[in-house]
């Protein structure tokens, strides 16, 4: 039994990751949670005039047009649900008051879900920059898996056959491995597990990365896997040119606050992977 929490702020691209969230949990048996986060002051929730009153009717108002539209998502996605989704999905929704990256949060506390799945923008959308976004502070603080799900995304979710698992073959990616192999175990994934370098790995990296791969050969017997350095002197270009190559349809890191993948926190690179792919990334914690 898995449990995934799904934030949605009816927006077409937090229905997108809906979608991904239950093409994922109709592999298991599961529970996906709904939940909408309610705010009394207009300019906190999405796609509302500026310019409307924040009395105390309006924004009963809007209270009861929220939950009626939560409870009409939540229809309609019991009524699209395949008969296998149906089968595997218990399906649960939440309404809370506050702002959303503090709910997201709390509720995520109160739950413990095997993994947070958000919207984010197009590919190219900047009209939220992503540090100070809602999906940037519940990556950076949430105790549990994030998955980020850009609204274009055009990954078959049916397969999901690749998956980059950005690593420096440490300690908490022992961790993560795992988490990530429970979430794709349904799926006939390749995982290729990379540490990027701006060097050649020397003889101590070499050993680090062949213990870690003896590791997964041993545990993780029914998985394919790969292991490997890719040498660039800028993270990015190098990044962005694996994914495009081996038509990457997942990727994965573990979060941390001091090595080199914690550049991919930096506010230009983590942007381009949100809103500049269209690739999903799975954050996890370290």
């Amino acid at each position: 039994m898995i449990k995934i929490l799904v934030p949605v702020t009816f927006t077409d691209y937090s229905v997108n990751a809906l979608t991904y969230a239950l093409t994922l949990a109709g592999k298991f048996p599961s529970t996906v949670v709904l939940l909408h986060s309610f705010s009394d002051y207009e300019d906190i929730e999405e796609g509302v005039s500026e310019d409307q009153p924040n009395s105390e009717e309006n924004v009963r108002q809007r209270e009861l047009d929220a939950r009626d539209r939560l409870a009409e998502l939540c229809q309609s996605t019991i009524n699209k649900m395949t008969s296998i989704q149906d089968k595997n999905i218990e399906l649960e929704n939440r309404f809370e008051f506050g702002y959303p990256e503090d709910v997201i949060l709390k509720v995520s506390k109160d739950l413990d879900p095997d993994v947070i799945i958000m919207g984010t923008k197009s590919k190219g959308e900047t009209i939220k920059e992503l540090l100070g976004s809602i999906t940037s502070d519940v990556m950076k603080k949430a105790e549990v898996p994030v998955l980020a799900v850009p609204a274009n995304s055009t990954v078959d979710l049916e397969k999901l056959s690749k998956v980059l698992f950005i690593t420096d073959f440490g300690d908490n990616d022992y961790i993560s491995i795992h988490k990530l192999i429970r979430l794709i175990t349904p799926f006939q994934t390749q995982i290729q597990a990379v540490r990027f370098l701006s060097h050649q790995p020397d003889n101590s990296e070499v050993r680090r990365m062949e213990k870690f791969r003896d590791y997964c050969d041993a545990t993780y017997r029914n998985h394919q896997m790969s292991f490997s350095y890719e040498q660039s002197e800028q993270l990015m270009p190098s990044l962005e040119k694996y994914v495009a190559e081996n038509k990457t349809d997942l990727i994965a890191m573990t979060r941390r606050k001091r090595n080199m993948i914690a550049q991919l926190f930096s506010p230009e690179i983590t942007r381009r992977i949100l809103f500049y792919t269209d690739v999903p990334l799975l954050v996890f914690h370290a």
